[in-house]
């Protein structure tokens, strides 16, 4: 089977999201779609997968036009996708998520519940999640929620895979049980096309990788031939190794020897454990660790999102009860799950932006404007819906709400999940700007490569090492790697440092 994308061209309003852009997929190959924030990935499979209509152009399957009018359309032919922003049902259980887009019926017309639960236990026991068969989507983690909604494209029976952003939100043993389906598709003669920021995953997944910028494609590579830093030149149009260097301030950043935030017994109800942290002014602590091992609780209880906890600030004895209160002290939280904690889906940019100083702070931004482009969003208008944007876009809209409150400590739950390699220089250039100002931060992170990129070499950073809810290694300076961070995540690393 051969797929051809031939010109094909879609703009919103002013934007061109498509310029011409052609691609041809053979049977048996996985390829990687590689751009930045915006640069048409997500609209060039919805346009395949029936979501959208193309203003121009065509595709074709086996040299015959294909006419994809519709989602089920798209699905008639083969075609199945994955949604970036999850497409699941809260209140319904795994096994009737699963089964939605063709759910099992009795000659009766009745939904025959015994073929649901049998069928999507075979996907399920797959993904090595079948213990969570009837349990309520919306009670998972977002981790096994984006499972799920692989689960559900793995349910329907495809030829061509078109799978957006889902491993953003996975870990790292996700991702290998993913990347184990995905060579089982291959070895069918399936077609996989696949959206990762993720370089290491498209190295280690993909055959191939298609790179696109403003809309058009750029180039087609091998991916046995094409290495990291030229992959990047081509997504930004220029030479990447000044970037990368630019992401460092020239010095690597003075620790203060002050604390700023002290807190003891800090639990991870999971584990019946608790931590203990010092977090001083202008430090960046990066938290590593396999899903689920008490990360997220740590940056969650301090913004007062499990409960009233005692901390010491500033050498007072001060209880967040609630997040308001946490942002009352100066303690800002940013959520890689823009589409549950994050995005107001219904506003525009600027209710969007301006949304914690209004309502919690009683304070009116300046200029909404100038909000914006302090984390270089691209967009037409303030009063554009934030759902107009690309997923990175919206991100660094949640981002930028949270700097406009001017905090002391920044608590971050995955921030950079779904944003392109160049908007995560930018973010890190701007948190080494913040910290360099005396703020400090707890960095959550799912991606080992971005930890060290955040802390490698910086004497007022450092990482530590979650594993069963306690703190497992603290590493530091040149000790930051990918590879001692993954070492260390599976018990390996010893001792806390």
């Amino acid at each position: 089977m051969i797929v051809e994308c031939r010109n094909i061209s879609k703009s919103f309003g002013g934007i061109h999201a498509l310029k011409n852009a052609s691609l041809t997929l053979n049977d048996g190959e996985i390829r990687a779609l590689l751009g930045g924030n915006g640069s048409g990935k997500s609209t060039l499979i919805k346009v395949a997968s029936g979501l959208i209509r193309a203003d121009a152009g065509e595709i074709f399957i086996d040299g015959k036009p294909a006419k994809i009018t519709s989602p089920k359309a798209s699905k008639r032919l083969g075609i199945v996708s994955t949604a970036q922003e999850l497409s699941i049902l809260p209140n319904l259980t795994v096994g009737e998520n699963i089964t939605l887009c063709s759910i099992p019926r009795r000659r009766t017309g009745l939904v025959d519940r015994g073929a649901i639960r049998a069928r999507s236990l075979a996907v399920l026991e797959k993904l090595g999640i079948a213990d969570v068969i009837d349990t309520p989507v919306g009670s998972l983690p977002v981790n096994k929620q984006y499972l799920i909604e692989f689960a559900k494209a793995m349910y329907q029976s495809f030829d061509i895979l078109l799978i957006d952003e889902i491993t953003s939100a996975l870990y790292r043993e996700d991702v290998a049980v993913v990347r184990s389906i995905l060579n089982e598709y291959r070895a069918q003669g399936k077609i996989i096309l696949l959206i990762s920021h993720r370089l290491q995953e498209i190295y280690d997944m993909c055959d191939s990788v298609t790179v696109m910028r403003n809309g058009e494609i750029i180039e087609t590579c091998d991916l046995q031939t094409a290495d990291e830093q030229y992959l990047l030149s081509l997504m930004i149009g220029e030479d990447y190794r000044g970037v990368r260097e630019s992401d460092r301030s020239e010095h690597a950043g003075e620790l203060s020897q002050e604390a700023f935030i002290t807190v003891s017994g800090l639990p991870i109800p999971k584990y019946g454990t608790a931590v203990d942290l010092t977090v001083r002014k202008g430090e960046i602590i990066g938290v590593a660790g396999l899903q689920g091992h008490g990360q997220s609780d740590i940056v969650r209880a301090l913004h007062g999102m499990n409960g009233p906890v005692r901390i010491t600030m500033n050498g007072s004895p001060v209880t967040i009860k609630d997040p308001i209160q946490a942002v009352k002290h100066g303690i800002a939280f940013v959520s890689g799950d823009r589409e549950n904690e994050g995005a107001f889906k219904r506003h525009d940019l600027a209710a969007n932006i301006s949304a914690v100083c209004d309502i919690v702070l009683r304070r009116r931004l300046n200029s909404v404007e100038e909000a914006l482009r302090s984390v270089n969003t691209k967009y037409d208008s303030e009063q554009q819906n934030i759902t107009s944007l690309s997923g990175g876009n919206q991100q660094k809209v949640l981002f930028g709400r949270w700097m406009q409150t001017q905090p002391q400590l920044l608590l971050a739950d995955d921030p950079s999940k779904g944003i392109d390699m160049q908007a995560r220089g930018e973010m890190r250039s701007l948190l080494y700007s913040m910290a360099d100002q005396g703020t400090a931060m707890i960095i959550v992170s799912s991606d080992e490569e971005e930890l060290a990129l955040l802390c490698a070499d910086r004497s007022n950073a450092k990482v530590i090492v979650m594993y069963e809810g306690q703190i497992v290694r603290t590493l530091r300076g040149a000790e930051v790697t990918r590879q001692n961070i993954t070492a260390a995540t599976l018990a390996n690393g010893g001792k806390n440092g």
